[in-house]
């Protein structure tokens, strides 16, 4: 006879629990076949009097799936083995038992939770204006008609077509702004808009001074005014103290020696600098600059030449482009700054901060500099600068390494020197745009085959230096956008730069929400709809209020700059820093006894690891930003086996018949928990679907 732990051996209980588990998965294989073909018969049927099916009226599949599931198995065991003899005779007796024990000991595991995005900005989309023709955009519950609109789409609020292709593009972004974004602050559809400009032609330009007309692609930056006159050259003056008195002496103008009577360098630099050049002279001193690059509301692609004493951006770029010249060995941080309007709107005043310091360090590379040299930095939001005037805070900034106390500004002059000089000062002319060897004195620009020349007057195919970048560069644009009338190429002109197109080139426009369910949005015609929303959904990207369950405690998250509370984390900027944050607080509830001890947390770029019990339940209140890779902690518990046994024999003279008695009793029962959750239709299946049917039930 066996021993019952053989007998229990023998009986192959992984192999009973492997099928149990597999009867679940075959159960959720057929909840998901039943899913699928729920979805197909919503697709073919119709209702009677309409000529939509059950998809596209709303109507959305369920799909079902087992949440979680605990397999369960008690067992049972007896045996026992009985000699009996006569009784006048000998005597025998043995008994024999066995016990059995299967004990699951606690064991560790992980989890991991990947933050997406992390900007806690609200869902956006994407339009494209891609023909200078009439359409129709509906955001919200505002309507907007271009230059008529288009077919039914008639109606709404007119927008109309300019000459360009990009002027009509402007003329909508106004129309969106007006309407959607500022007019109301508190209950807009929209948050904000950017307007980019997509080039897919690939047209480009040549010229023969690459000196004055910078050409990467499909963009030529006019460096300077190339006229002879004032401003063509730049004074870079150096001081290292101010005794005896600096006094800048510029011999090709006039002679005149401008003294100055400031106690520090940085005063004196800026007296002379009024002197010099009232305009737009640029002082460094201590690495920090007088000077920034300001830009109008919610733009970020042009300066703006309307505000404060920088009228003329191109002139503070040049400067600052000379002075990194005359410094190989510095650097430049490049800090972008929105204003703060109410309500914040820190998410996307990120993005825009980001994308005018990328514009600066662009202007600044298409200037000669290296972009090695150059670090944007998006700052967000801010009333740093002034909380009364809000253009103020609309700016971008230098911040310099490795400059002395130096004054850059645009003179005539030829010549110029401290005097009386210094070993602690210095005074020198540079040209704003150094000429290569043997340049030609005529500048062109070649676009498609044609030759357009830079001269005192616009006519044809010349075009009129104007006094400043900015002015020569609205020449040049115009004067190719008249040579390619009636074509898909075209030029126009923001700032000191000109942008060339041809087909398939357009308006992008980023629309973002003001809240995380977005608003409806429908175009036709010469608009059309590049990125929805998301259909109402969540956005994926953590929001305040968002929720990680750990074992039914929740860690909820709060806005960037708000000082977490126990049981609380803080959104980042970026996913990294909203990982980073989770991390600390997991780590922090398990040692405060929030969260079950031994629970710890380490975050790497986007991704949070949790490592803890096995078992341990994890859960989010929005799937969609925070994904899970399990809704348990993970681990394979260990397992411990005993076995004992019981044997007693008592013995006297046998001589009588011997009886033997086995008796194996195995009694035991199993249980299958299992939780059955419904989850929405994933949208890639449902656009499957949608396709499969299209193209067999047209």
């Amino acid at each position: 006879m066996p021993k019952a732990g053989k007998i229990l051996a023998d009986l192959n209980i992984s192999d009973f629990i492997r099928d149990m588990g597999l009867a679940i998965a075959e159960a959720q294989a057929k909840l998901d076949t039943n899913s699928v073909d729920q979805t197909l018969r919503m697709g073919q049927t119709v209702l009677p009097g309409m000529t939509q099916n059950l998809l596209s009226l709303g109507l959305r599949p369920a799909f079902y799936h087992f949440q979680y599931a605990d397999l369960e198995v008690n067992l049972n065991v007896y045996y026992s083995t009985t000699v009996d003899v006569g009784v006048n005779f000998n005597y025998d007796n043995e008994n024999e038992s066995s016990e059995y024990s299967l004990e699951t000991s606690s064991a560790s595991g992980s989890a991991t939770v990947t933050v997406q995005d992390g900007e806690g900005i609200p869902p956006y989309a994407c339009l494209a204006l891609v023909a200078n023709a009439p359409g129709h955009l509906t955001v919200g519950t505002t309507s907007y008609a271009l230059d008529g609109g288009v077919g039914p789409h008639s109606t709404g609020l007119p927008v109309a077509r300019q000459d360009t292709l990009w002027e009509t593009a402007q003329e909508l972004l106004v129309a969106l702004r007006n309407n959607s974004v500022w007019t109301n602050q508190a209950t807009g559809d929209l948050q904000g808009i950017f307007m980019d400009w997509e080039m897919q032609s690939g047209v480009t330009a040549s010229t023969n001074r690459p000196d004055l007309y910078a050409i990467n692609r499909s963009v030529i930056t006019v460096r300077t005014s190339p006229q002879a006159a004032p401003g063509d050259n730049l004074v870079i003056a150096r001081l290292g103290s101010v005794t005896p008195a600096p006094a800048l002496l510029l011999p090709a103008t006039n002679g005149t020696r401008y003294t100055s009577a400031a106690a520090t360098v940085g005063a004196a630099l800026t007296d002379i600098g009024q002197q010099v050049d009232p305009a737009a002279f640029v002082v460094v001193s201590g690495g920090d600059c007088n000077r920034a690059i300001y830009f109008d509301t919610d733009i970020h692609d042009v300066p703006t030449t309307t505000y404060g004493t920088d009228r003329e951006p191109s002139a503070v770029l040049d400067a600052v482009a000379a002075l990194l010249a005359e410094h190989p060995s510095a650097s430049l941080t490049l800090e972008g700054w929105a204003d703060q309007r109410s309500p914040p709107a820190p998410g996307y005043n990120q993005r825009l901060s980001q994308k005018r310091a990328d514009f600066v360090l662009r202007a600044l590379t298409s200037r000669g500099v290296a972009a090695s040299r150059l670090t944007a930095r998006g700052m967000g939001a801010t009333v740093s600068f002034s909380s009364s005037d809000l253009a103020a805070n609309r700016r971008v900034v230098f911040e310099f390494s490795g400059v002395p106390a130096a004054l850059v500004a645009r003179t005539g002059a030829a010549t110029a020197a401290f005097d009386p000089t210094g070993t602690d000062r210095e005074a020198r002319i540079v040209p704003r745009t150094r000429a290569p060897a043997n340049a030609p004195t005529t500048a062109v620009v070649t676009f498609r085959g044609t030759d357009f020349t830079q001269g005192t007057a616009s006519q044809g195919t010349t075009f009129a230096v104007g006094a400043t970048a900015e002015s020569t560069a609205a020449n040049l644009a115009r004067a190719i956008r008249d040579a390619n009338a009636n074509t898909a190429f075209g030029a126009f002109a923001r700032g000191d730069r000109v942008y060339l197109y041809g087909t398939g080139d357009h308006a992008l426009f980023t629309l973002f929400a003001r809240t995380p369910t977005a608003p409806a949005l429908s175009a036709a015609g010469s608009i059309r709809v590049a990125r929805r929303f998301g259909d109402g959904r969540p956005p994926a990207s953590p929001q305040p209020r968002d929720t990680i369950v750990i074992d039914n405690v929740q860690l909820v998250a709060v806005e960037a700059g708000v000082a977490p509370q126990p049981g609380q984390f803080t959104l980042g900027v970026t996913g990294a820093d909203t990982a980073r944050n989770l991390a600390a607080a997991i780590t922090a509830g398990s040692s405060s006894g929030l969260l079950a001890a031994g629970l710890q947390a380490q975050s790497a770029g986007n991704i949070v690891t949790v490592s803890g019990p096995s078992g341990t339940m994890l859960g989010t209140s929005n799937p969609a930003a925070f994904l899970l890779s399990g809704a348990r902690i993970g681990g394979r518990p260990s397992a411990d086996r005993e076995e004992s046994s019981e044997r007693e024999l008592r013995a006297l003279n046998v001589d009588a018949h011997l009886a033997v008695k086995y008796e194996l009793s195995v009694s035991g029962s199993s249980t299958i928990k299992a939780r059955l959750v419904a989850v929405p239709a994933p949208p890639q299946f449902l656009q499957a679907i949608g396709d499969y049917l299209e193209r067999w039930y047209p």
